[in-house]
């Protein structure tokens, strides 16, 4: 039933489990200022997998204006596999919701389009259907978003159309409001269900840049740790695919040899794991200056990543795909030289808030001589097709080719669009001759390289928009102005049907994400 909103006691805030990353880091800043606001009585943070000790302590430590509490529920962390009692399944999620979101309450959930619970996803949109609830739903990633291996699983669990998927990630029925990290996701939601999406960009974190001693104490870590007295080039990140770490590789060795590569946490979900095992493969083979994961799995105590990041000679950044890029803001934060891949879903977005990031770059731009070109193409048609038919039937005909398969055998191409086989042929090539062959075809790739030599810069709008306190009062202003009427089934298809019409284009295609 759909009524006029009461004052919401209660904000119960869902993720599926509270390991390190970047949504655990948007819970933490925005809870705080959400609890200073006074709106809510209680805030009550649910998830599927509990977190280290001392971050739950230090998190209720800032948690003041509003009672605060944590509950772990395996049924709310990821789901996978066909799950035997999907009625059953249902029933329990739905008690659980009722317990903590009583009478009144929010419900704020991130990344249920994601779909790593798909059974969460629509019974939190049959709950705030049914009683008329709000429903906050904040999206960080979408499953058809090169993420189209979990469509078998989605099938297997019941939601086997398109049009069940779309009722339960967009809430039909519900008196929800959709939540993006950048514009371009806000607008394809607003253009087929107007006044029901948000642009809530990632707040910057409070923190103090780290004391000159602590930088020193980083940089006898990493020379001790490494082995190593020459630059060093951080990434900040996890072990994923969409991370684009070869190209991270690539342009270590190419720009700065004598350069060592560090990369600072593991792998975080099995779908990486091939991946991971040959990467590192190759660079123990090669002999190359890389260190995968230096913090992951240390029981001792080790630096602080913004340390780090203070205590290496430059920030990297190569991901083919993210929503947000935290690391852009955490490097203008800290003022540290930055190369980074121009991302076209966020530096529009940057930009509008004052960011001036000097060393982008578009692509890095491989000669075809530097690996088998025709032996790739012929790779990369098995894959495509491969992968086409893993579709959804209805898909199948908008999915566009790989660029490089419409590509010239005499022309250049991105590194980024080659198969992890062709990086890693690439990669193989001495990288002294190879930098030469490549150099004239990469003008932006060494005028940002010289760029980046010039930290980020941010402006005082950026900085204003982006603190937690402004990010908050955006997210309540949102809760705010949710339309009275429900999401319709054809709003909610639409939206869907838009986001895939879009991520099936060539410009979102990467070979690196369609193998399994």
């Amino acid at each position: 039933m759909q009524g006029t909103k009461k004052k919401p006691g209660q904000l119960v805030l869902i993720h599926y489990h509270l390991r390190p990353g970047g949504v655990r880091r948007v819970m933490e800043m925005y809870l705080p200022a959400l609890a200073a606001s006074g709106v809510f009585e209680g805030i009550t943070l649910l998830a599927g997998e509990c977190a280290e000790p001392v971050w739950e302590q230090n998190l209720r430590a800032t948690m003041r204006g509003a009672e605060f509490s944590i509950c772990i529920d395996p049924a709310v962390n990821y789901h996978s596999g066909r799950e035997p009692d999907p009625a059953g399944y249902r029933r329990r999620l739905r008690t659980l919701i009722s317990h903590h979101a009583g009478e009144g309450a929010v419900v704020w959930a991130h990344n249920l389009g994601l779909g790593r619970n798909i059974f969460l996803a629509a019974e939190l949109a049959a709950w705030s259907a049914e009683t008329g609830s709000t429903l906050l739903s904040h999206h960080h990633d979408l499953w058809f978003d090169n993420r189209w291996a979990r469509w078998p699983e989605l099938e297997l669990n019941g939601f086997d159309s398109l049009e069940k998927l779309a009722d339960a990630v967009f809430g039909t029925g519900a008196s929800v409001m959709h939540c993006a990290i950048n514009s371009a996701d806000q607008s394809l939601v607003a253009s087929s269900m107007p006044g029901r999406s948000v642009w809530l960009p990632n707040p910057m974190g409070e923190e103090r840049r780290p004391l000159p001693v602590e930088i020193g104490a980083a940089r006898v870590w990493l020379r001790e740790e490494l082995g190593h007295d020459g630059p060093v080039w951080i990434f900040p990140t996890r072990f994923l695919r969409r991370k684009n770490l070869a190209e991270a590789v690539l342009l270590a060795r190419w720009l700065q040899p004598d350069a060592m590569l560090v990369t600072t946490a593991g792998v975080s979900s099995p779908e990486e794991t091939v991946y991971a095992h040959r990467l590192e493969t190759a660079v123990r083979e090669g002999s190359w200056p890389v260190r995968f994961k230096l913090l992951s799995g240390r029981d001792g105590a080790t630096p602080s990543v913004p340390a780090l990041m203070c205590a290496a000679d430059k920030v990297l950044l190569t991901s083919i795909q993210e929503g947000f890029g935290l690391p852009f803001i955490e490097a203008a934060s800290l003022q540290r030289p930055l190369l980074a891949r121009r991302l076209g879903n966020v530096d529009p977005d940057l930009s509008s808030l004052g960011f001036e990031i000097p060393g982008l770059y578009e692509e890095v731009m491989v000669p075809t001589d530097l690996f088998d070109f025709s032996k790739e193409r012929r790779r990369q048609e098995m894959l495509f097709e491969s992968w086409k038919n893993g579709l959804p039937t209805e898909c199948r005909s908008l999915a566009e080719k790989p660029l490089l398969l419409d590509a010239e055998a005499t022309r250049p191409v991105p590194f980024s669009r080659l198969t992890l086989d062709a990086q890693l042929e690439v990669l193989a090539l001495p990288p002294d001759a190879a930098w030469a062959a490549a150099l004239k075809f990469n003008p932006v790739l060494l005028h940002a390289f010289e760029q980046s030599a010039n930290p980020p810069t941010q402006s005082a709008v950026a900085r204003n928009a982006l603190s937690p306190s402004a990010c908050a009062a955006r997210l309540l202003a949102a809760m705010e102005s949710i339309p009275p009427e429900p999401v319709s089934h054809q709003q909610a298809a639409a939206a869907q049907r838009n986001f895939i019409t879009e991520r099936l284009r060539a410009e979102f295609l990467f070979p690196l994400l369609m193998q399994p």
